[in-house]
């Protein structure tokens, strides 16, 4: 099957080829520009920089390693129609392509924590969410994964990560060993994913709960902090939830294929696979934009200076040309 996908990949006819590559290059770059949107509002707003937006600033840092550390390969890859680069950066495209997705899984997680103690238990959250610790935590995320994602270079097997014709890109082969495969599933997947639902699942319940006891005698400065901790839970909810929409497809071909044992989908939908593994480090700038008012005013602020300096530039050297001209 992957001599098969090969050929497939090889053989595309050129309308395809550069539908797929100019789709890759074109979410690379919005990816690259998002994220480094996100970055900008942070730095440029004060109110932005929280506790929390440390964490959404370390998930940014792991989309935008993940869009230039391992996109521009994919898309040169679809343009050329194989795999130009020699084992070594075979070798580095799929372990970072590992570990970033082991960071944004696990920050995640520690995002869901974060809201827990921030709503349902605030007497606690100023002891264990300070800025140093908040630093030291982000710390300990990309050791996690890095304990998660060097393992299979100690295996036996020298193929822990070839690349993958179908996806268009190096990437570890979870049927090469289903005893860790089980370990990450359950690890880096499972449990995340199992103590964002549980801190939710309480974050809005003592949210609604809040709300229903709220009256008109309660303080207005205590009822706003509900409201806008709400607001925030919730975006972060939609970046969870944009991310899940991801991953999840991937997780389960990737079961598929450790118990068939080989690759056994059609290219295009492996191709999909490679789609949303970038698409999960493009669509939190968006989200952000879309759900948090403070967010979506710095972005628009830097795209008007961005509009600005463009017209200068254009005014100038018209300038230029007509003095040149003259």
């Amino acid at each position: 099957m992957t001599c098969k996908l090969s050929l497939e990949l090889a053989t595309r006819e050129e309308a395809l080829v550069w539908t797929e590559t100019v789709v890759f290059a074109f979410t690379n770059v919005v990816a690259v520009f998002g994220n480094l949107l996100t970055f900008y509002a942070v730095y440029r707003n004060h109110r932005l920089r929280t506790i929390t937006n440390m964490f959404v600033t370390a998930l940014a840092v792991s989309d935008i390693l993940m869009c230039t550390c391992c996109m521009p390969l994919t898309v040169v890859t679809l343009f050329h129609g194989r795999w130009i680069f020699g084992e070594s950066y075979c070798l580095f495209q799929g372990f970072a392509a590992l570990t970033f997705g082991i960071v944004a899984m696990v920050t995640m997680g520690v995002i869901a924590v974060n809201r827990f103690f921030c709503v349902v238990k605030p007497e606690k959250y100023l002891l264990l969410f300070k800025k140093q610790r908040a630093l030291i935590y982000i710390v300990i995320v990309w050791c996690l994964a890095f304990a998660g994602s060097v393992p299979p270079f100690s295996f036996e097997s020298k193929n822990s990560f070839k690349f993958q014709p179908g996806k268009a890109m190096c990437l570890y082969t979870f049927e090469s060993n289903k005893a860790y495969t089980v370990t990450i599933e359950c690890v880096y997947i499972a449990a995340p994913l199992t103590i964002i639902a549980v801190c939710y699942v309480k974050v809005f319940r003592s949210v609604s709960r809040s709300n229903r006891v709220f009256c008109p005698g309660v303080e207005p400065c205590q009822l706003r902090a509900n409201v806008e901790e709400a607001k925030v839970t919730k975006t972060l909810v939609a970046v969870l939830l944009g991310f899940a929409f991801c991953w999840l497809p991937i997780s389960v071909m990737d079961n598929v294929d450790a118990t068939r044992g080989e690759p056994t989908i059609p290219r295009q939908v492996y191709l999909t696979y490679g789609f949303l593994v970038y698409l999960s480090s493009t669509i939190n700038p968006f989200i952000y934009g879309i759900m948090n008012r403070q967010f979506r005013r710095e972005y628009k602020a830097l795209l008007r200076k961005i509009t600005f300096f463009r017209r200068q530039s254009g005014s100038n050297n018209g300038s230029h040309n007509t003095d040149n001209d003259a």
